[in-house]
Parts: C-alpha cells; structure tokens; sequence
C-alpha cells in the first residue's frame, strides 16, 4: 500500500513539474499604474497574474462618484476618471474573479494612493 501511494505522490509531483502548470491563487499579484493624475482625477491601470480557472473580472471603483464598475476576461484593465476619497489622494478599487460557473474565485480590495 505504501509503494501505491508514494508512486502515486511521484506522479503527482512529476507532472506539476514538468507541465510547468502553475496553480496560483487567483489575483495573488495584482499591480496598480497611475498615471494622469490632476488632483481631481486619474488613469489606473490594474493588471494581475493569470489564472486559467477564472473567467471573467468584475472591477470597482468604490470611491469614484459615481461608482464604477468594468467586466472583462482579460488579465488587466484600465479605467479613467478615478476619483479619489474627498479630502485626499487615496482611492479604493475592487477586484472580483469568477470561474466558469459564475462562481466567485477570490476578491481583492485595493487602496491606491494617486500621487503615486
């Protein structure tokens, strides 16, 4: 029995190996690009790393008057006009993944500071 399950453990790590297959947890490494940023507003560019189980994106921007919010199933995205919380430079973004079934993965918030 052992031998079956120390072959079998082999296997496993064989082929994760040499599949070069990654199976990292989605929006492990999410990265944040401003640019433009006037005092009132800004451009952000928001990549992550890619994950072959999610589908789709939905990305917010909770201090943006009016809120905003983007699809896409893409590894990045960028929005315009993010605004930042009244009083400072410091604006809060979302980022929600979803598997084929709609099905949430993994959420992420993010707090930019625009005069980055």
């Amino acid at each position: 029995m052992n031998i079956i399950a120390l072959l079998g453990l082999f296997v496993l790590v064989t082929g994760v190996i040499f599949s070069n297959q990654a199976f990292a947890e989605p929006l492990d490494n999410v990265k944040t690009f401003v640019s433009n940023y006037d005092g009132d507003s800004a451009t952000i560019k928001i990549t992550w790393n890619h994950d072959d189980e999610a589908k789709n994106y939905t990305i917010g921007c909770v201090s943006c008057n009016p809120n905003t919010v983007k699809s896409t199933s893409s590894d990045n995205i960028t929005f315009n006009n993010v605004t930042p919380f009244p009083n400072g430079s410091f604006a809060m973004l979302y980022v929600i993944t979803y598997d084929s079934q709609n099905e949430i993965i993994s959420a992420k918030q993010l707090i930019v500071n625009l005069n980055q």
